[in-house]
């Protein structure tokens, strides 16, 4: 139908790919059926031959037709696997934000499931007495019928350094320990990250001659105004 059609205009292939702004050898791949144009060019070309759309479409059986079809589905279906690839790029980009924000603000529940953590041990040195806190508790007696309320100490976290390796690295966690003596005032921490899974307490003597060094002998508390909490260079790196 092309062909036909640009002879009966006594248009040379050259011509009328110049008027259609592509080259001859696209014009030509069109009337061999090699190729098809796009649906804008398609109404370029009912303008410029006079033939109305649906008769350019059907002049030469439906293989126009269907090679456009078949190029509408694909661009809808590429269209979905890029929404699909975008969605996934945008969760990962979110989840690695969330993990990124329990390192920098030290969240235990989100270090407790990032997966890129690993569980180290380090030891830390404790304060001289547990810290305690008097709360308000209500006592039953034994009988189970007279109930008073009193002022009861009750431990509270421990705010220590906890070195990881002998070079210095490491970080301040909160913990509980229970009560120590004074010849155990130091303990082997288990820890993801800023969430703590065990604690054990320790002698000096039990601590490694190459990490000693590093836990110290004397509590320190911890100075807001002196140090990051987290000991780390990228504070908002998920992996450390």
């Amino acid at each position: 139908m092309l062909r036909k059609r640009r002879k009966e205009l006594h248009l040379t292939q050259q011509q009328l790919a110049d008027k259609l702004h592509v080259t001859r050898q696209t014009l030509s791949r069109w009337e061999n059926n090699l190729s098809y144009p796009n649906l804008d060019t398609l109404v370029n070309l009912s303008e410029f031959l006079a033939v109305p759309l649906d008769i350019l479409l059907k002049g030469d059986g439906n293989l126009m037709v269907n090679k456009i079809s078949q190029d509408v589905r694909d661009k809808d279906k590429y269209k979905r696997y890029l929404m699909i690839v975008s969605a996934i790029f945008i969760l990962i980009f979110l989840w690695l934000s969330v993990l990124g924000y329990g390192r920098a603000s030290q969240n235990e529940w989100i270090d407790r499931f990032n997966p890129f953590l690993r569980v180290q041990y380090g030891y830390a040195v404790l304060p001289n007495q547990v810290p305690e806190k008097r709360e308000k508790t209500t006592i039953i007696d034994s009988d189970g019928k007279n109930k008073h309320v009193a002022a009861v100490k009750t431990p509270q976290q421990v705010d220590a350094f906890v070195a990881d390796d002998p070079f210095g690295s490491g970080s301040w966690l909160k913990f509980y320990t229970g009560q120590y003596s004074s010849k155990q005032r130091w303990a082997l921490v288990a820890h993801k990250g800023s969430y703590v899974s065990n604690v054990r307490l320790v002698s000096r003597a039990q601590i490694p001659l190459m990490m000693r060094e590093q836990t110290g002998n004397h509590y320190v508390a911890y100075d807001a105004h002196a140090e990051r909490r987290i000991t780390k260079r990228f504070l908002w790196w998920p992996f450390n």
